[in-house]
């Protein structure tokens, strides 16, 4: 009895302790790239705290609310583009840790005899950090590779950098403006171009990570399919395919085209892919006004590309936004992958707010935290001129 309660004093309610502050209180993340520099550097260590933008409610995925991120914030949030659950299945898994950079892990409550109960979830869901640029109802814009919210060039924050001199037509340097959605705006899907569908897709599944939503897209020629395993590549690079009945019908991403079957792309791919498009029926457009019926039969059609958003099956034509919603982009801005890429983040997604650097390696650090005879370089390694610094204040 003795050595339960030594037990339980010095080990059980210490750890206890930590874990509760863990879920409900501080979040822990490493700095895994460059994105943040010059204000948060690669082997950065720091704390976020959750309690700032709400408690979490134990067992569910509502918060106590206490406040909302603002622009400036530094906001560590889980990356918007991965599934919460693997296969969309809440009812079947259970979360049960994020090991940082190693993935998640989660029970499978549902697992075929013989097969393991304990799932590792190396895809999603992950977490970020940027910073809040911007948030609902706010218009931003990306012009030169600088940054417009409401039409006004936004400033620096901070250490915040460019680098490139030279500007294209990527999403880094080009963003036509768009509005953020606010919450109770109903939005028709209908109306709206690629790009701008596959971002508020992308919402839906943040708001709604208990239904399967789904992107579906065909495009045809002379009432046939086309079907080609580069189509992720002939979007990137304006190429638009034709049908060729001996290519294989090849998976992408797990899916076939054909017809509405699901695949990924991200939103400016599928811009370039309906700009091509309308390129190219305007092309045969005016071929076909140049020759007579009987010769203009014969040559390709114009291309159809049709697209729909489907939630647990059902095709939907609107959708009502349910909270606010943010647009995020790293400090290093022509070094970074954010909002300008894969869309707006949800008020679920936010997770901490980010506040102390507590510990800081040099990227090149040669310690290994699982071989201890690396240990040795600590003290060169270490970037002690980093630890404690307060990041809203770098």
């Amino acid at each position: 009895m003795k050595f339960l309660k030594i037990f339980i004093r010095e080990f059980a309610i210490p750890i206890a302790t930590a874990l509760v502050v863990i879920a409900f209180a501080i979040q822990a993340f490493k700095i895994p790239s460059g994105s943040m520099e010059n204000s948060l550097h690669e082997g950065d260590f720091l704390l976020g705290l959750k309690f700032i933008y709400g408690i979490p409610i134990p067992f569910t995925h509502g918060k106590i609310p206490i406040s909302k991120p603002d622009v400036g914030d530094v906001v560590i949030f889980r990356y918007p583009g991965e599934p919460e659950y693997p296969g969309y299945n809440r009812a079947r898994y259970t979360h049960l840790a994020n090991a940082l950079m190693f993935g998640n892990f989660f029970w499978d409550k549902e697992a075929p005899s013989g097969s393991p109960k304990l799932i590792h979830y190396a895809d999603g869901p992950k977490d970020y950090i940027k910073r809040c640029v911007a948030k609902s109802g706010q218009r931003v814009a990306v012009k030169n590779g600088k940054l417009f919210v409401n039409g006004e060039e936004h400033p620096l924050i901070g250490l915040s950098k460019y680098t490139e001199r030279n500007r294209g037509a990527s999403p880094r340097d080009y963003l036509k403006e768009i509005k953020i959605p606010e919450p109770g705006e109903t939005i028709n899907l209908d109306s709206l171009s690629l790009h701008d569908l596959w971002w508020i897709r992308s919402l839906m599944m943040q708001e709604m990570p208990d239904s399967l939503v789904e992107f579906k897209i065909s495009l045809t020629q002379n009432g046939r399919e086309l079907l080609n395993p580069s189509f992720r590549e002939a979007a990137r690079t304006g190429f638009v395919p034709r049908y060729n009945p001996n290519i294989p019908q090849k998976g992408l991403f797990g899916s076939r085209l054909v017809g509405y079957e699901t695949f990924n792309l991200d939103g400016s791919q599928l811009g370039t892919l309906e700009m091509n498009v309308a390129l190219e029926n305007s092309q045969v457009s005016t071929l076909n006004s140049q020759l007579d019926t009987a010769i203009a039969a014969s040559i390709p059609q114009p291309l159809v590309l049709k697209w729909q958003v489907l939630v647990n099956g059902r095709a939907v034509s609107e959708y009502t936004v349910r909270d606010e919603v943010y647009f995020m982009m790293g400090d290093n801005r022509d070094n970074s992958a954010d909002s300008r890429f894969w869309g707006f983040v949800a008020a679920r997604n936010i997770k901490a707010k980010a506040f102390i650097i507590y510990f800081s390696l040099d990227k090149d650090s040669r310690v290994e935290l699982l071989k201890p005879w690396t240990w040795v370089f600590l003290p060169t390694d270490i970037r002690w001129s980093r630890i404690a610094r307060i990041i809203h204040l770098i």
